[in-house]
């Protein structure tokens, strides 16, 4: 009911958009590509591999999030100390591997909790002192910026998922202005499937991200019509706040698990150990047949290519998995 009334409302204020607002919109690029995520404590690992088998499939742009911590949601200091190096320095030579690859770069900085409580997340971020707090993450957006110009990286994203800190227009505002001047590339900030509507800074932005886990049915063995059809009700409320909002709308995350039942919850990896191949596959076909064609469609990053993948994997990576061949197939039919 509450995405009704949403869908509604963004319909009905369309009337008022003056012709020719779009402009954005217009400049249309698709963005296809797979997300690498630097999951390991291991600094000397070296992920050349991985981005080879992101480019061998056929991926035209490589995502690489990059995470750094904060003790608990209160905390007011996030971890940037001299440890880091090491990690910096493999970032780094990520973003170098993926362009010897002809890949495409986008860069997307999280922030992880190295002592949560109980579903403590970084959507619930409440620091103690919130200009400290700030002043710290600037500091961590403008080195990622000075590397991004650097190695020549067409995107990068300002922020994902702080739901509770994205009420602080200024901050944004000032991080924003603060990294356009050393980064020229495209800007977004990835905001979660359910906290995208009141964001005070998307005018500021080139792209408006999605964390798009949405839950798609209540059953654990769904079937492509019934994801089909959840998907097309969400893209009527996406493309209507896009046409809105005159911002082009990328999902700058959006994975399902090899588990059982991921279509409820995408965004719960715990959920079970029973292993779903083919559920994994369906809710991959699915988004595709609803997003792929669409001229609307402005791209998306699938997560994710890490871990060894296989039949017994349930992690979020489609390596050696059935969905692999169906997001593989989808990248080569975009290229024709």
């Amino acid at each position: 009911m509450i995405r009704l009334i949403l869908l509604l409302t963004l319909t009905s204020s369309l009337s008022h958009l003056a012709v020719g607002q779009s402009a954005k919109l217009e400049d249309k690029v698709l963005i296809n590509g797979i997300t690498l995520g630097m999951h390991s404590f291991d600094y000397s690992l070296d992920y050349s591999p991985m981005v080879e088998e992101i480019a061998a499939l056929g991926s035209e742009w490589i995502q690489v999030n990059v995470k750094f911590f904060q003790e608990n949601i209160y905390s007011s200091r996030i971890v940037t100390g001299a440890g880091y190096e090491k990690y910096w320095n493999q970032f780094e030579q990520i973003i170098h591997k993926a362009k010897e690859e002809n890949l495409k770069v986008s860069i997307l900085p999280i922030v992880l909790l190295s002592n949560a409580h109980g579903s403590n997340w970084r959507g619930m971020l409440e620091p103690y002192d919130v200009d400290k707090w700030f002043r710290y993450y600037e500091k961590i957006i403008i080195r990622i910026a000075n590397i991004a110009e650097t190695q020549d990286v067409e995107m990068m994203s300002v922020g994902s998922e702080l739901v509770s800190l994205q009420q602080y227009q200024s901050h944004w505002t000032r991080i924003i202005t603060n990294t356009r001047t050393i980064f020229k590339g495209k800007l977004n900030y990835a905001a979660n499937w359910d906290a995208y509507a009141d964001i005070g800074f998307l005018d500021k932005l080139d792209y408006l991200g999605l964390s798009g886990y949405y839950n798609l049915t209540e059953s654990t063995n769904p079937t492509k019509w019934s994801l089909c059809n959840s998907w097309n009700y969400i893209k009527r409320e996406i493309l209507a706040f896009q046409e809105l909002h005159d911002i082009p709308i990328i999902f700058t995350e959006l994975g399902y698990t090899s588990q059982d039942g991921t279509n409820m919850q995408p965004w719960n990896y715990y959920a079970t150990d029973k292993v779903d191949l083919e559920e994994q596959k369906l809710c991959y076909q699915a988004f595709i047949e609803v997003w792929g064609r669409d001229e609307r469609f402005h791209g998306v990053f699938f997560y994710d290519w890490f871990a060894e993948g296989g039949p017994t994997d349930v992690g979020y990576t489609i390596k050696d998995k059935p969905a692999e061949a169906v997001v593989k197939a989808w990248f080569e039919q975009i290229k024709r």
